[in-house]
């Protein structure tokens, strides 16, 4: 295969249109490949000599030896001896790196090098292009991005996020929700780690993780260290309980998550798909703690024994109590750190 130079710069040209690229960063990628080429077909694959290769404005191939200077030489594949190259080069020295034209009058590859040459340039490619997706995603680690839903396939959901194809995991999905093509959501990025071979991204909507991450996003006072989140009791599309504390007694935690008028608690059931969450504002009394976390129900009376307490609640009140599903005795208990028995 002859490589003339409007065929290189051609290739020059659709790569930087492809990919993206900067043209220096191009033009690295092309040599790289045209040194594998090279080494294949003129040096018989050795890797250890060192080969330079320039690719001129008007598209030609150069390539260069390069060769340390030395008074006796050793390894000849790497050295060369001052007093022969001193015959063509006179103000070289020793330990001096030379280059020396070993360019072929006429440069052509064969079918087997000419592969190789373009499995580096594919290697290099999808090297730069799995540092741009790391690069890309890195600072949004344990953030909230916003996702639009492209196809839903079986299980698993596939996402466009910020124009990165990504798939969410059915265990990673919000039980029982439907997914549908062009629908707008939020996912949290729990993790983003380079492997040896790939990029790992890790992307939920079921965790309690991601209330937090929801509730930072809408609740500023968060961020600002006036409100704090003590814990998330969470079953995913279902229900949510957060425990809210501020040292400041003038603030009402429970006010500042619900907004005026409610219009934070909107937007956080907006963007949780409209699952139910209750705001408990934190106190020690673990008595006090349990009322306040079993709302809507109203409490009676509770004993408390080690980790178990017994709660005693009218009749009309024992459903609200322990909600669909448990979902409301369950919580709570989670987040009061007692198991709650409804009696």
């Amino acid at each position: 295969m002859r490589l003339d130079p409007k065929t290189i710069k051609q290739a020059i040209e659709a790569m930087v249109d492809e990919y993206d690229f900067d043209p220096h960063q191009t033009l690295e990628i092309i040599k790289s490949g045209i040194k594998t080429a090279f080494r294949k077909d003129y040096l018989g694959g050795n890797k250890r000599i060192p080969v330079v290769v320039n690719i001129n404005p008007d598209g030609s191939i150069s390539i260069f030896r390069e060769y340390e200077v030395v008074k006796e030489v050793e390894n000849p594949d790497t050295q060369i001896a001052l007093k022969e190259i001193k015959k063509t080069q006179k103000d070289v020295k020793e330990w001096d790196k030379v280059l020396i034209d070993i360019t072929p009058e006429n440069l052509d590859f064969s079918r087997v090098a000419a592969t190789a040459a373009e499995q580096t340039i594919k290697q290099m490619v999808k090297q730069i292009e799995k540092e741009r997706f790391y690069k890309k995603f890195a600072d949004k680690q344990w953030q909230v991005v916003n996702a639009r839903v492209v196809k839903v396939f079986g299980d698993e959901v596939l996402l466009d996020i910020d124009g990165t194809p990504l798939v969410l995991p059915k265990e990673w999905q919000i039980p029982n929700k439907s997914y549908n093509p062009g629908e707008e959501i939020k996912v949290l990025l729990k993790q983003i780690a380079k492997t040896s071979g790939w990029i790992v991204l890790d992307i939920t909507q079921n965790s309690p993780e991601f209330v937090e991450a929801i509730l930072k996003q809408i609740i500023p006072e968060v961020e600002a260290w006036r409100v704090e989140i003590k814990k998330i009791a969470r079953i995913p599309g279902k229900r949510t309980k957060v425990l809210v504390y501020a040292e400041d007694p003038r603030i009402d935690p429970v006010g500042v998550f619900v907004g005026q008028y409610g219009q934070r608690r909107e937007s956080i059931l907006e963007a949780l798909g409209g699952e139910r969450i209750d705001f408990i504002e934190y106190t020690d009394d673990p008595v006090e703690l349990i009322k306040r976390a079993l709302i809507p129900a109203k409490v009676n009376h509770i004993e408390i024994e080690g980790n178990n307490a017994r709660v005693e609640v009218d009749p009309s009140q024992k459903a609200l109590a322990i909600g669909k599903g448990a979902t409301n005795v369950r919580t709570a208990s989670e987040i009061t750190w007692y198991k709650i028995d409804i009696i």
